[in-house]
């Protein structure tokens, strides 16, 4: 990994956020725009009925996108997230955010995230974001 994947990946595992939520980056893809992250469902990430609390979902396809545009050298500000949520995640499980660029402009950056368990598809994203440097 090179040393702006390493600056990325530090500057992601010190964030405040991303440790309550014990989320880890397990897959950087530098400059093709992709990032990979993981948590493992604890009692803090459940809802009142005991599945995986939206909000977890959406946290994870939020950061796995960002993380995915600082591949590409860029960072931006989230603009729009939109999530569906498919399916509930359940205490224990190993659940993936993959993160994608899927267009990179000068301006505005278009995401994609899907986050899965296994097989099953958890949630999908959507995301626009402002380049400020």
């Amino acid at each position: 990994m090179d040393q702006e994947m390493q600056q990325v990946m530090q500057l992601v595992n010190e964030n405040p956020f991303i440790k309550m939520l014990n989320i880890e980056v397990t897959g950087l893809e530098p400059g093709r725009g992709q990032s990979c992250l993981e948590i493992t469902v604890s009692p803090r990430h459940l809802n009142p009925q005991g599945t995986l609390h939206g909000g977890v979902l959406s946290s994870m396809a939020d950061i796995a996108m960002g993380v995915a545009i600082r591949t590409l050298g860029k960072v931006g500000v989230t603009v729009n997230l939109h999530t569906n949520f498919l399916a509930p995640g359940r205490l224990g499980d190993r659940v993936v955010a993959r993160g994608k660029v899927v267009h990179d402009g000068n301006t505005l950056v278009a995401t994609e995230c899907t986050v899965t368990c296994g097989e099953d598809v958890l949630a999908r994203a959507t995301g626009l974001w402002f380049v400020i440097k």
